[in-house]
């Protein structure tokens, strides 16, 4: 004889546990009447059930609620419940009638042989579920007979699941460092890029300067004066380009290990004092006030050469990025024995950012096309490798843009020697090429964009000797002024430029009526091809690079007037654009 199997209806409505007893009126059923939430809860206490049957709106406490106590008990946490009410009250208390763990949610009237085979399929299941029950009790005699056995093989198991468990995680690990990796080389191939790119710049607007003054100079005879300002303006510049390359050398002899010291007894005070000298000059242009706060007699090993070096570019940085009117004060004292040097500056300020790679080499605060300060982002890396050759450390801090920033430098009072540092070979300089001939531009109004005072200036002479109406501004802003008052027959523009680009300048200037046509000429140190592409795409009728020949610029001048003015006139591509 089959053993009854429980089914436990709930309903406070006598007619509908009659109704469903009537359709569940099955030999090896053994139904269980609950008129409430709470005599429900009883039965489930006092006895186990295949299934419950629960309505939803009850006195007391409801459907939700009973389900909800009942699958807290762990004995009826996996008793099935089947929902029935008469309220369609859509999706939304269906689905929480399955939150509270309900297997199904029933909408009456419910077809008598759709609720016989919802319930016969739980209640043969629970069958199932009871002979499992059986069975596994009388496997567990037979297990514990070789439960030695099996937690030996376990122990086996767990080593080698623990061992290939390793091995995963390594595979992930070396996955991991791999993206890592990669990250990092394209990551520093970005800042290579960039380097290459700020190198160029760089290092080709001190020479546009330099060829432009050269070939005034070849031109014809000039006045005292002009001879005077080419001549401070080619040695400014080439004095410039030298200081780049020093730069660039001595990382390379960082990165290659082969820095050298040429160590001794240096009075530390002397060397600052010496550094400011040198930079007092670039203070008063700029009428930045410099306080020394030194203390005398402080001396440390190392070489002296280099120090002064370090100072020199801690003053230089400061100056750099301190505004007009500002302030800079360097101070020198003695620190728990060891020499203090620091300097502050109220300048624009470092954000938290980037304050963390203030040191690193190619990085700079802003590297963009319109940034207002020049550079190779050298400086500091060369000082931090410096300091950390004579021992002793700098450090930076700032409270954020437009707050100043304050550098420190500590150095040890006593270091031992080091060997001297080798001599650089000099190369020779290649011979000068003869300047052509240049065609005149009588009467040809060109306006020049170019922040670069020297670059600015050269061109103009160099265009106004040869008969061009000349106007040389230094920003995208004063360019569209001038353009709105008097437009020119060609614009020649610098990218590179602070607060507003090149590509800004020429994209306003094409909005405007007078400037869909204008002849304009993109002349940058941003040399690469997808510069030039650049440039072309955001209006430029032509790319030069700098330095530029004046016969290319004025070949690219009389191309791109007569090409606007609807004549063809071929002109061989131009070096680099």
């Amino acid at each position: 004889m089959r053993k009854l199997v429980n089914i436990l209806v709930v309903d406070d409505r006598e007619e509908n546990l009659l109704a469903l007893e009537a359709v569940l009126s099955e030999p090896n059923y053994r139904l269980v009447r609950a008129r409430s939430g709470r005599e429900a809860l009883k039965e489930v206490l006092d006895q186990d059930f295949a299934l419950i049957i629960l309505d939803v709106v009850m006195p007391g406490v409801d459907g939700y609620e009973t389900a909800t106590l009942i699958r807290e008990r762990p004995r009826s946490r996996q008793t099935p419940i089947i929902f029935m009410t008469a309220n369609d009250w859509g999706a939304q208390h269906a689905f929480r009638g399955y939150t509270v763990g309900a297997v199904d949610y029933l909408v009456k009237p419910v077809p008598a042989d759709v609720l016989r085979s919802k319930v016969a399929v739980f209640v043969e299941l629970f069958n199932r579920q009871e002979a499992l029950r059986l069975a596994h009790e009388d496997l567990e005699n037979r297990i514990a007979v070789r439960t030695r056995e099996l937690a030996n093989a376990n122990q086996a198991l767990s080593e080698e699941i623990e061992e290939r468990k390793k091995i995963a995680e390594e595979r992930i690990h070396l996955l991991h460092r791999e993206q890592a990796a990669r990250l990092e080389a394209e990551r520093a191939n970005r800042v290579k890029d960039e380097f290459l790119a700020t190198l160029s710049h760089e290092l080709r607007t001190p020479l546009n300067a330099i060829m432009g003054w050269a070939h005034v100079l070849g031109q014809s005879s000039h006045d005292r004066d002009t001879v005077l300002r080419a001549a401070a303006v080619i040695r400014q510049n080439a004095a410039a380009q030298a200081q780049l390359i020093d730069d660039i050398l001595d990382v390379s002899r960082i990165v290659g290990g082969k820095l050298v010291l040429d160590a001794g007894l240096v009075s530390l005070d002397a060397v600052v004092n010496d550094a400011i000298d040198a930079l007092m000059p670039a203070s008063a242009a700029k009428q930045i006030h410099v306080q020394r706060n030194l203390e005398g007699d402080i001396r440390v090993i190392g070489d002296r050469d280099r120090l002064q070096q370090i100072v020199w570019n801690l003053v230089s940085n400061a100056l750099k990025f301190t505004p007009k009117g500002g302030r800079v004060e360097v101070s020198l004292r003695d620190v728990d024995g060891d020499a203090h040097v620091e300097v502050r500056d109220s300048g624009i300020g470092i954000s938290a950012e980037f304050l963390p790679f203030v040191f690193d080499r190619f990085r700079q605060q802003d590297s963009s096309m319109s940034r207002r300060h020049s550079g190779l982002g050298l400086g500091m890396a060369i000082v931090r490798h410096l300091v950390e050759g004579h021992g002793g450390t700098v450090s930076v801090a700032s409270a954020g843009e437009g707050q100043g920033a304050t550098f420190t430098l500590r150095l040890p009072r006593h270091t031992g020697a080091a060997p001297e540092i080798p001599e650089l070979a000099v190369r020779a300089e290649p011979p000068l090429a003869a300047e052509p001939e240049l065609e005149q531009l009588n009467g040809l109004h060109i306006l020049i964009v170019e922040d670069d005072a020297d670059s600015r200036n050269v061109l103009q002479l160099l265009l106004q000797r040869l008969g061009a109406l000349v106007e040389a501004v230094p920003s995208a802003r004063e360019a569209v002024d001038r353009l709105m008052h008097r437009p020119p027959s060609v614009i020649v523009s610098d990218i590179g430029m602070p607060d507003e680009d090149g590509y800004m300048l020429i994209r306003r200037i094409r909005q405007l009526p007078m400037g869909r046509r204008l002849p304009a000429i993109a002349l940058t140190a941003y040399a690469r091809q997808q510069d030039a592409d650049a440039a072309r795409s955001a209006g430029y009728d032509w790319h030069l690079s700098k330095p530029v020949a004046p016969a290319d610029l004025i070949r690219a001048i009389k191309h791109v007037t007569v090409e606007r003015a609807g004549e063809e006139e071929p002109l061989p591509q131009a070096p680099n654009a």
